[in-house]
């Protein structure tokens, strides 16, 4: 079987080849011959296996499984599914393998947003690989090794999107160098102080009111002489504020709106009036300011356009995979998971077929299980 390891080597060798940036993630259970066999284009490669660092939470699987059925009523071979691809499940126990072989995926599983999107990506192999099978470009009788997907992906993506392996224009590269400054120098940062004041969620008006009240309270207090670093301390509602005295440390403004609006016009040193926020109502304090440093663009072409020729492949592998989807049926099974296929799309996918192995007495509120 292919594990993630065989993977990396696959990954490190698309790389270097024409056809694009192509990445695959571990993908098959030594138990569950119809796990993936592809995995979606990333921006990192991705890592080996490696164990989870000390405190990391691993995802229980009740947390997107199906109500388990009661020990009388669950057939011998019971499986929780968490989708259908092309009449192929997607189980909590693939779901698990899949996560494993990367803590960053592990990491992301504790919510339900972060499932969805693993799913979605488990969801996509399945169709990159229902694919390269229509197209013959698979072996019949056996696993694929890592060659062999390698060629069999190069081929697919040669025939339905070649256009993704075309070089972008001068002008395209550079804007693409000047709007994503990160992956190419430092970016400008700031330094930022916060005293935040929290609004419960569906809090009525009086309850809003008051709250900025103490705000106000606080910004008074500064205006006064006291301590920004003290009243953070003391008051401020976020957690990790709190214990470093309201230091958020370094941030990109370019990257949040709302800090970029927040900032506008402070000298360094300078704190803000009374802040709406996101979450309720916050003073900043600009503490430090940097500009951008970038590299120069002639040193770093071959990286921008190595970044956008994966970024256009990504695109074309969902758009190939999706129009797949319409034809050969997607389902997920939970609705919490339903995020893993993009509104966009979803209203033109039919349902999964359901019937490849599935348990002789399925388990209420499975596909299977709703089919007259």
């Amino acid at each position: 079987m292919i594990n993630r390891l065989t993977m990396s080597a696959v990954l490190l060798a698309t790389i270097a080849t024409p056809m694009g940036l192509a990445t695959y993630r571990a993908a098959r259970a030594a138990d569950a011959p119809a796990a993936p066999a592809l995995s979606a284009m990333e921006q990192q490669p991705a890592a080996a296996p490696t164990a989870a660092p000390p405190g990391a939470v691993t995802p229980d699987p009740a947390q997107f499984a199906q109500p388990t059925p009661a020990p009388d009523a669950m057939p011998p071979n019971y499986e929780v599914v968490m989708a259908w691809v092309a009449g192929k499940k997607i189980t909590v126990e693939q779901f698990m393998h899949y996560i494993k072989q990367d803590t960053r995926l592990v990491v992301k599983a504790t919510k339900a947003p972060g499932r969805a999107e693993i799913l979605r990506e488990m969801i996509l192999d399945r169709l990159i690989e229902e694919g390269m099978k229509r197209e013959d470009l698979l072996p019949k009788d056996r696993d694929a090794n890592a060659k062999e997907l390698l060629q069999a992906y190069q081929q697919l993506a040669a025939r339905y999107f070649p256009k993704a392996n075309q070089v972008p224009s001068e002008e395209e590269l550079y804007r693409y160098y000047q709007e994503y400054p990160e992956f190419f120098g430092i970016p400008a940062m700031v330094r930022i102080g916060q005293i935040q004041f929290r609004v419960p969620e569906n809090a009525d008006e009086r309850a809003k009111v008051a709250v900025k009240a103490k705000a106000e309270d606080a910004l008074r207090r500064l205006r006064n002489g006291e301590s920004f670093a003290a009243l953070a301390e003391a008051l401020t509602e976020n957690p990790q504020g709190k214990v470093a005295k309201g230091d958020l440390g370094f941030l990109q403004p370019d990257k949040d709106e709302w800090l970029r609006k927040a900032v506008d016009g402070l000298a360094v040193g300078q704190f803000s009036e009374v802040l709406e926020s996101p979450v309720g109502y916050e003073i900043i304090l600009l503490q430090d300011k940097r500009d951008a440093m970038l590299a120069p663009y002639a040193n770093v072409r071959d990286n921008v356009m190595g970044r956008l020729r994966q970024a256009a492949h990504a695109r074309a592998r969902e758009e190939y995979a999706w129009k797949l989807a319409r034809e050969v049926g997607v389902t997920v099974v939970r609705p919490e998971l339903a995020g893993a296929i993009p509104e966009s799309v979803a209203a033109d996918i039919k349902p999964s077929e359901t019937s490849e192995s599935a348990p002789s007495k399925p388990a209420e509120g499975t596909p299977a299980a709703n089919k007259p």
